[in-house]
């Protein structure tokens, strides 16, 4: 299943340049130390409106998963994994056998780099 062109929208740059240079860089806030979503804009812990960007480790566990069937093509496993550093983030998974899924499967962040558009991040086994 073809994943589309993704595209840039000014609030995801440093997510973008992240994967471009095959880093998963996510949210932190700084006075608390929390980890957050790439789409997290303040802090719900104490307030902060200042969330700097940081690079993550790349690794995760899987949560939960659910497989898309497209009317051509092959499936896509679409998935919920947590990041070692908290955060869950919502991926694709790639070179995964559905058939051995399972939650708190370790995962690793990947990287494409497609031909249009923006990099983006897909999940394989650990």
């Amino acid at each position: 299943m073809e994943i589309g062109i993704l595209r840039r929208d000014g609030r995801t740059d440093p997510f973008f340049d992240g994967t471009a240079a095959d880093k998963l860089v996510v949210r932190r806030c700084e006075p608390c130390d929390r980890w957050y979503a790439p789409d997290q804009t303040a802090c719900p812990e104490c307030g902060s409106e200042d969330l700097t960007w940081a690079d993550a480790e790349g690794t995760a566990t899987l949560i939960t998963w659910t497989v898309a069937h497209a009317r051509t093509g092959e499936p896509a496993t679409l998935a919920l994994v947590e990041l070692a550093e908290g955060p869950w983030l919502h991926a694709r998974l790639d070179g995964l056998d559905t058939a051995g899924l399972r939650e708190g499967l370790p995962l690793r962040a990947t990287f494409v780099h497609p031909d249009e558009g923006e990099s983006y991040v897909l999940f394989k086994g650990a």
